[in-house]
């Protein structure tokens, strides 16, 4: 009998990327979200336990990345039907890069000639050439 291997976690390998990143030492970052040891950063990092959702804004400000995208990344994948019923309700979350995308691509897209999806693809498609 075969078994799958297991899934590896979306969540844990950003907050991997981002801690190897980080000049701070994991004791340094579990102290600054609230942990009363490191080894629930080893733990978060090998996807060993799922990042606390309260604990996540802490996380984005101490590693210093978007926390739109960390918490996003973490509710799709633990909770996906909570992630999809803050989008309808709220609307589709972005990070602060991608706003910032948004409003540049406002100040110099034509929007009278953007008026579907499709005419957004093809405005894209000629930025891109």
């Amino acid at each position: 009998m075969t078994t799958a291997a297991p899934k590896k976690s979306k969540t844990a390998e950003y907050i991997r990327i981002q801690i190897d990143k980080s000049s701070l030492t994991q004791k340094q970052i579990s102290e600054a979200v609230g942990f009363n040891t490191p080894n629930l950063i080893t733990m978060i990092k090998q996807g060993a336990i799922k990042t606390p959702i309260a604990v996540l804004p802490k996380l984005a400000e101490v590693l210093k990345v978007d926390p739109a995208k960390l918490l996003s990344i973490a509710l799709k994948e633990y909770k996906p039907e909570t992630y999809e019923a803050i989008k309808t309700v709220f609307g589709y979350p972005i990070t602060e890069v991608e706003a910032k995308i948004l409003e540049r691509l406002q100040s110099v897209a034509p929007y009278s000639n953007i008026e579907s999806s499709e005419d957004l693809d093809a405005y894209l498609a000629k930025l891109a050439k």
